[in-house]
């Protein structure tokens, strides 16, 4: 519970300290082409690593909710699927409210 709540405060933070405004006359050629398969690379690490514990170890609401977590990462990273940012949210709040109903 205390990840659930530090990730509250996290993105609480960045919700307060973020720019209200972007810049409107942004430079897009200045991003590297691969720059998608770049920001993939940690949150693909840390699936593999959820993948063997769960395998290992037997899967719970917990993995599921940190599985849903990474999986909102990777589809942040690349812009054809930010459509199916609200369902993996959906996925991962239904797994927050069941592992507290399972705790109670």
């Amino acid at each position: 519970m205390l990840w659930f709540i530090s990730a509250l405060i996290v993105a609480s933070a960045i919700f307060w300290l973020a720019p209200q405004k972007a810049q409107a006359d942004t430079n897009n050629s200045k991003l590297a082409p691969h720059l998608p398969i770049m920001l993939l690379f940690l949150p693909l690490v840390v699936m593999s690593w959820l993948v063997f514990e769960a395998v290992s170890n037997g899967a719970d609401y917990t993995t599921v909710a940190a599985f849903c977590f990474v999986t909102t990462a990777c589809l942040i990273a690349i812009p054809k699927l930010h459509r199916f940012i609200m369902p993996c949210a959906l996925l991962t709040a239904l797994a927050l409210i069941a592992m507290i109903l399972q705790r109670l």
